[in-house]
């Protein structure tokens, strides 16, 4: 059993992944004045667009952070060729829309150079275990899901939340969900937890952090 106690920051629209990073800046850098515009520059967030991760692990670095990436996602291939790589694991759909909401090639060159400072990424399906151990061990966990699921509604909808506690039963997360209504402290049965993590193209990505330099 673990739970820590993270500030929570709000989504306003559809800023998931800078209100999950600007969680754990607050949460690990306390003493800093982070404004809502530092954590979209921190992310490489752009209006409409799709956030990826690599900017933020990349600036994470930077700033002292210890930082773990695991999902079964091919980056090697992604690199050398990341339309041709995502045509063969995207239905026509998701890829017109990665395609037309996403700067590929600067994403490739990101990913390689998160990869050039000597950080992994591990390719292979982030687990249960995993997100355990690493809370156990201090680390906070952004995971990538389906936020339809977690709102217990058909369909599909993209999104990231911050995994602050568990127990035996259920998870803990901060769910900045500016669709469905913000919630911190969500508790979610660790089940309907997996199944919309699985939803969000069955990587199941895992990006965790903890800060080792003050």
């Amino acid at each position: 059993m673990r739970h820590y106690d993270v500030p929570f920051v709000e989504n306003l629209d559809d800023k998931c992944v800078p209100a999950v990073i600007g969680m754990v800046l607050q949460y690990f850098m306390p003493e800093k004045n982070f404004t809502t515009e530092d954590f979209i520059k921190f992310t490489g967030y752009r209006q409409g667009k799709g956030t990826w991760s690599a900017e933020s692990m990349l600036n994470l670095l930077l700033q002292g952070f210890e930082t773990e990436w695991i999902e079964d996602f091919d980056n090697q291939a992604f690199i050398k060729n990341p339309e041709g790589y995502l045509a063969t694991i995207l239905d026509d759909e998701a890829f017109r829309w990665q395609v037309a909401n996403s700067n590929l090639k600067l994403e490739a060159e990101r990913i390689q150079k998160y990869i050039s400072t000597g950080h992994k990424i591990k390719h292979r399906k982030g687990t249960k275990e995993d997100i355990k151990k690493l809370l156990d061990d201090g680390w906070l966990v952004r995971l990538e899901v389906n936020a339809r699921t977690l709102a217990d509604k058909d369909g599909y909808e993209g999104h990231s939340v911050l995994v602050i506690g568990y127990d035996d039963k259920n998870i803990d997360i901060h769910n900045p969900d500016g669709v469905d209504g913000n919630k911190p402290n969500q508790t979610v049965a660790w089940g309907k937890l997996e199944h919309a993590w699985k939803e969000f193209g069955g990587s199941y990505s895992l990006y965790a952090f903890r800060r080792i330099r003050a």
